[in-house]
Order: structure tokens, then C-alpha cells, then sequence
């Protein structure tokens, strides 16, 4: 009887190894990661071809506690938006304290070459699903989080991400985060987003350069930027727009300072404020 209790604990054991970042111990500064094998290809994998299964990894804070309440930070990258896994400029903008800063590959429907990697509306469906089986993961794992001051965005595509998610109404999303910004991307879709009422509550912010080699284009953006604000305006909205001085297509690092500072709700240097 002793070798069977033996042999049912050391499968217990292997168990718990077996599902890792399930088991991770919630302490300061402790790295959870989960793999999401049956969700679609990532559209990083889609892109490059290297097969990898979509990955969510999560940071703790070094104030982190089981006893208190702790926002979510995420920072969707551009381009193809990786895999998943850290990368060191999402807690270089949270900060070392407070926030749970979480990595998210960015997904497409579909990807053509013709077409490009550009996530639009078309993606919404994807995009909500894989998102949400991946933060709810999260949630389980960590049961202290609390959507009060949680934030998310992105530069570029991770920035037309957001916004797409935000102008299809994801309740998911609308339910678990309080905070939106978007860096060089996503104004159009934006502009859609400010119309709707669930936004009363949020705060939203948005950068972009005033630099690029397509001249028409960056004053188009410097146009709808500016529409933005005044819609913002009209409907009382917490909107801060700041124009990135002599950057372009780029997230140059005062102005990536300048988020974090945002979403600690810390005080913006008049200057930099357009």
C-alpha cells in the first residue's frame, strides 16, 4: 500500500511540472508563460514560417502580493508582432512596480503577400477569440488582477489591433481593460471607436511622428489625429494626443517614457503635449 501512495504521488508531481506556467508560483518579479498550440498560427508564423505555437507570457511585478489588486500592462509590438514571448520594452514602459506586463503575438484571419499584414476589421473574430482564451488563462492563473487602470495597445499593427478590437465593441476587452493607446497606427479605426458610448469611461492616448519620407500621408495622419481630439472633445472624453517631434514611422524612448508615464497616471511635461 505504501509503494502505491509512492507511485501516485510521484505521478501527481509530474503532473504539476508537466503543466508549468498552471503551477508557477505568484510571487514578485515570477514569469508565467502559457504555449496555446490549438489556437490559429500566429500571424508571426503566418508571416515567417516558423511554425511556433501562439505564447501569452506574463511578468509580476516587483511589488507583486496575493493580497492586493494588480492592472494589467500590454504592449502589442508592430510588424508581424512576434510570438509571444518578453520583450524588455513593455516593462521599461510599465515600470518595475504595480503592473503585470503581458506579451500577445498579434493573429490574422488570413494572410496573403498581395495583401499585406495589415490587421483590419476583417480580423476582429480571430483576433477576439484567441485573445480571449489567452487573457481568461490569465485570469484563472491570477486571480488578483483587476481591470481599474489595466491598459492596452500597441505600435503600428499592434496599434491597429487595439483599435480594431475597440471598434468592434470586443466585451471582453471593453470588460477587462480601462486604458487604450495607440502609437503610429490604427487613427482611422479609432475615429470609429470615440463614436460609441461604452467609451465614456476609458482614457485613450495616442503618438505619432512628424516625420516621413510620404509626406501626404503623415499629414493625412496629422489631420485625423487632430479630428480625433476635437470628437474627443465634443463628448468629454480623457484624450491625449502627443506628436512625437522629429520621429517618424518609430516609438523614439522619451516618447515611449512618456506612455508609461500616461498609464500610472502620472504628469506629462507641458512641452512634449501637443
Amino acid at each position: 500500500m505504501k509503494r502505491t501512495f509512492e507511485i501516485i504521488a510521484a505521478a501527481l508531481v509530474f503532473t504539476a511540472a508537466a503543466h508549468g506556467a498552471d503551477q508557477a508560483k505568484l510571487e514578485p518579479n515570477a514569469t508565467l508563460s502559457f504555449e496555446f498550440p490549438d489556437l490559429p498560427d500566429t500571424l508571426a508564423t503566418k508571416m515567417t514560417g516558423d511554425k511556433q505555437p501562439a505564447r501569452l507570457t506574463a511578468e509580476l511585478p516587483e511589488n507583486y502580493s496575493s493580497d492586493e489588486k494588480f492592472p494589467l500592462f500590454i504592449f502589442l509590438h508592430g510588424g508581424h508582432g512576434g510570438h509571444g514571448k518578453p520583450h524588455p520594452v513593455t516593462r521599461e514602459i510599465a515600470g518595475k512596480r504595480d503592473f503585470i506586463c503581458v506579451t500577445l503575438p498579434l493573429f490574422k484571419r488570413a494572410f496573403d503577400t498581395n495583401e499585406g499584414a495589415l490587421v483590419s476589421m476583417d480580423d476582429f473574430q480571430t483576433v477576439g477569440h484567441a485573445y480571449r482564451i489567452m487573457l481568461q488563462k490569465l485570469l484563472d492563473a491570477v486571480p488578483n488582477i483587476t481591470p481599474e487602470r489595466s491598459a492596452l495597445g500597441g505600435f503600428s499593427n499592434g496599434a491597429h489591433t487595439t483599435a480594431m478590437l475597440l471598434a468592434g465593441q470586443d466585451e471582453f476587452i471593453l470588460r477587462n481593460f480601462r486604458s487604450f493607446f495607440f502609437v503610429e497606427g490604427a487613427s482611422p479605426l479609432a475615429a470609429n471607436v470615440l463614436q460609441k458610448l461604452a467609451m465614456k469611461r476609458n482614457r485613450f492616448l495616442v503618438l505619432f511622428g512628424d516625420q516621413s519620407k510620404g509626406e501626404p500621408v503623415r499629414e493625412a495622419l496629422i489631420l485625423v489625429s487632430r479630428s480625433l481630439e476635437y470628437s474627443a472633445q465634443e463628448r468629454q472624453l480623457d484624450f491625449t494626443s502627443i506628436v512625437m517631434r522629429g520621429a517618424g514611422h518609430e516609438m523614439p524612448p522619451k516618447y515611449a517614457a512618456q506612455i508609461g508615464r500616461w498609464v500610472r497616471g502620472e504628469k506629462f511635461p507641458e512641452l512634449e503635449k501637443r
